[in-house]
């Protein structure tokens, strides 16, 4: 089954992890490639959508520390849950093809089915 691409005609998440990134950037080490930049962008993002989850269950502390810059991504979650807390999806992919900066989301529902199935 082909999976449905549905273009994203409200506020583009490319924007807002760029808008993450950006703010944060000269935390990052100076010899990121921007693709290192967006790659620890985006598990701050998915990160700050499992926030409220992992500390009802005390283990946001524990799980911060499986992440190199842990410092930095904690920093971009508490902003990308300031700034764009009402936008849940799931960050799966992303292109920096032709210099344009596009991400492919799912809802946290198709992207735990979507897992199921690589398993069975």
């Amino acid at each position: 089954m082909k999976e449905k691409i549905i273009e994203n005609k409200g506020a583009k998440y490319s924007e807002m992890l760029y808008s993450i990134v950006q703010k944060f950037d000269d935390e990052l080490p100076a010899e990121f490639s921007f693709e290192d930049t967006l790659e620890i962008g985006i598990e701050a993002w998915n990160l700050a959508n499992n926030k409220d989850y992992l500390e009802k269950n005390n283990l946001y502390k524990q799980e911060l520390k499986n992440y190199n810059y842990s410092k930095i991504i904690d920093k971009m979650v508490s902003y990308k849950l300031e700034k764009f807390s009402d936008f849940s999806n799931i960050i799966v992919d992303y292109s920096t093809e032709n210099d344009i900066l596009q991400v492919k989301t799912q809802t946290f529902e198709n992207h735990f089915n979507s897992l199921l199935k690589k398993l069975y």
